[in-house]
């Protein structure tokens, strides 16, 4: 994640989490100049709706020493298979890094391959949700095992503007 984000760079995001109501998580971002605070319900049939509403900086800070959890991330964003993937490394707390895509439909979802440098599903496990690792911390997930077949998918990902996977695919070596 670290090679991704030197080379892409990356932007930093604040997250403060309210207490969770329910099914209903309310939570203020702070990316830049931008604020928003958002609502978000979580229905029955496990989908969820978001609702988010524009405020002014001073009032997003404010509402950040509300919070009962906030967390920190730098989020890099890198085109794969024609969907924008958000690659998160948690700053605070630490420890902790994610890929999110987001799909049109299930069936999407159901078949993505998602390639080595991923690591393990998450997808899911209440632990791994923000407003959890906001208020209770990052949960013991393990660590990515860094392998050759890894670094060449980054490395793919990362220079396809100068044509080298192609080039690693016509020469027999994997990636």
């Amino acid at each position: 994640m670290r090679l991704i984000r030197k080379e892409r760079g990356a932007s930093r995001i604040v997250e403060g989490y309210f207490t969770p109501k329910g099914e209903r998580i309310s939570f203020v971002r702070v990316a830049g100049p931008e604020c928003h605070l958002f609502l978000v319900v979580r229905g029955v049939d496990g989908h969820s709706d978001e609702e988010l509403t524009a405020v002014p900086p001073t009032h997003g800070n404010a509402l950040l020493d509300v919070c009962a959890g906030k967390i920190t991330f730098e989020r890099t964003v890198v085109p794969l298979g024609g969907r924008d993937v958000a690659i998160d490394r948690f700053v605070t707390p630490p420890g902790l890094d994610t890929a999110s895509l987001i799909f049109a439909d299930s069936d999407s979802a159901q078949t993505f391959v998602p390639p080595v440098w991923f690591g393990r599903e998450v997808t899911g496990e209440a632990g791994f949700e923000p407003a959890a690792v906001a208020i209770g911390g990052v949960p013991a997930g393990g660590e990515l095992t860094l392998n050759n077949a890894a670094l060449d998918a980054v490395l793919d990902l990362l220079e396809p503007r100068f044509g080298l996977g192609a080039l690693r695919r016509a020469v027999g070596e994997p990636g």
